[in-house]
């Protein structure tokens, strides 16, 4: 599996999720790395199955636009939100919760209805991920 992280996280994040799977066979990215900085979510999104992108991790709420939402159609992608609650926390917080829940990502992915818009949630307790789009 191949993951795009989109640009309203932090690249060193994605290189560090990529160090920690390129073991199992997993790839995770930057957006940054395959398209410039300010490249509209909607041609991101649509071209992630050209670069073999299977999943997008975003802080954006892409399901409020219908444009972002059929770009995601369109990529076949199953994207993961962040939840708001994310927000307040420090880098490292979101650092640290996010390699924690990301074994739940991967294993999520198999069952995932696809295309899909899934929040992921700060609290850990939640074990399923409420499907927004």
């Amino acid at each position: 599996m191949k993951a795009q992280i989109d640009e309203n996280i932090a690249p060193a994040l994605a290189r560090a999720l990529d160090c920690l799977v390129q073991d199992i066979g997993h790839q995770v990215v930057h957006v940054t790395s395959m398209h410039e900085r300010g490249t509209a979510d909607t041609w991101i999104l649509s071209k992630a199955a050209s670069f073999g992108v299977d999943v997008h991790v975003s802080h954006d709420y892409h399901h409020k636009s219908q444009d972002e939402r059929d770009a995601i159609t369109e990529g076949n992608l199953i994207v993961f939100v962040l939840s708001k609650s994310w927000s307040p926390h420090t880098f490292f917080e979101k650092a640290s919760r996010l390699v924690h829940w990301w074994p739940r990502l991967l294993n999520a992915c198999s069952t995932l209805r696809r295309p899909g818009i899934y929040i992921v949630p700060w609290r850990s307790e939640s074990r399923r991920f409420e499907r927004v789009g």
